[in-house]
């Protein structure tokens, strides 16, 4: 994703993380609290950059792609969260509490179900 920051926010503040490349054209420069949409990668354990206090209302498989919506303030730092994807039968780890966030599908020569949660504290 982009990194580009607008040079009128603070040193710290939330980067403008939209990429054009695989998200089309930016349509909204709404600011204070919106609903914004996220490529996640496809791992089995992975990190965002979000801005800071994100909730997570939606994940969804697009197109080949994992997305997630969440209302988010423009107006805060990014912060940096922590993801897992789990198949059905996989290991969970004992050690790191999670939270259930959604499902997506990914298709390789058959549907591979992946069960997303977030990381919410590391023993």
């Amino acid at each position: 994703m982009s990194t580009r920051v607008d040079d009128s926010w603070a040193a710290g503040a939330q980067a403008d993380q939209w990429d054009e490349a695989t998200r089309g054209k930016k349509m909204s420069d709404a600011t204070g609290r919106v609903i914004f949409k996220y490529q996640m990668p496809v791992l089995e354990r992975f990190t965002m950059k979000l801005p800071a206090g994100a909730e997570i209302i939606r994940v969804a498989d697009q197109g080949g792609m994992f997305w997630l919506w969440a209302v988010v303030r423009t107006d805060v730092p990014d912060e940096t969260r922590t993801f897992w994807s789990f198949k059905c039968g996989g290991k969970m780890p004992d050690d790191v509490e999670l939270r259930y966030v959604g499902f997506c599908a990914v298709f390789v020569q058959m549907e591979l179900g992946l069960y997303i949660f977030e990381e919410i504290t590391h023993a």
